[in-house]
């Protein structure tokens, strides 16, 4: 039986994914406070009455770009670390998605900027907590892979790593969007990398990345 075709996406579920695009770009380039209806329609090339179409008010248009750009981000963290045997793999294929973080429609531009709005607003508080949980036991889940089938197994912490590791990347990140330095957070990686590749060293882990052809003249030399 062939693999079922994705359903097409209806015009009402592609207009939507436009605002909420459009919402994402606008928190990165405004500020939560300069995000408004006009804003946000001015970023996407659509008029303000559109959003009111989709959501009932700004807050829920809010609301749902956050969970859109979390979604959007947990998957590809998802499909790009799930296949990681060692730290140093995983150390770089972070350091990839950082990247990417950077660079997807402002996305932690964005998230930062409701982070800062949450303090006044409760429903975007509660919101947020919500998705801390996940990201805490998907870090969890990363150090309790890298520990599997080693003599620390049953002892490292990874429910408080992951938590550790979820609040230590928002504390950069949020001192990354006061200043726009970003230095810290390539100092982490660095500092980091030979910790992993020791880690590795101890534990015998190997990249899941194949390796790269032989030199077919080694042989001559």
């Amino acid at each position: 039986m062939p693999p079922s075709r994705p359903r097409p996406r209806s015009r009402r579920e592609e207009a939507r994914e436009r605002l909420l695009h459009a919402t994402i770009r606008t928190l990165a380039t405004e500020g939560y406070g300069g995000t408004t209806a006009r804003s946000i329609a001015r970023t996407g090339g659509f008029a303000p009455g559109v959003i009111y179409y989709h959501f009932e008010n700004l807050e829920d248009l809010l609301l749902a770009a956050l969970r859109y750009t979390s979604r959007q981000r947990m998957a590809a963290y998802q499909e790009a670390l799930g296949s990681c045997a060692g730290a140093a793999e995983l150390l770089d294929r972070l350091r990839d998605l950082y990247a990417e973080d950077m660079r997807e429609d402002g996305h932690i531009a964005a998230v930062q900027e409701l982070f800062t709005a949450a303090a006044t607003a409760p429903r975007l508080r509660e919101e947020l907590l919500a998705h801390i949980g996940p990201w805490s036991e998907f870090a969890a889940a990363a150090f309790r892979r890298l520990a599997a089938g080693t003599a620390v197994e049953e002892v490292v912490p990874s429910a408080q790593l992951g938590s550790i590791a979820v609040a230590t990347f928002l504390g950069l990140q949020t001192l990354t969007h006061l200043d726009g330095d970003r230095s810290r957070v390539e100092e982490l990686f660095e500092v980091a990398k030979p910790a992993a590749i020791l880690w590795d060293g101890l534990t015998g882990r190997a990249s899941s990345q194949p390796d790269a052809d032989p030199d077919p003249d080694a042989d001559e030399a």
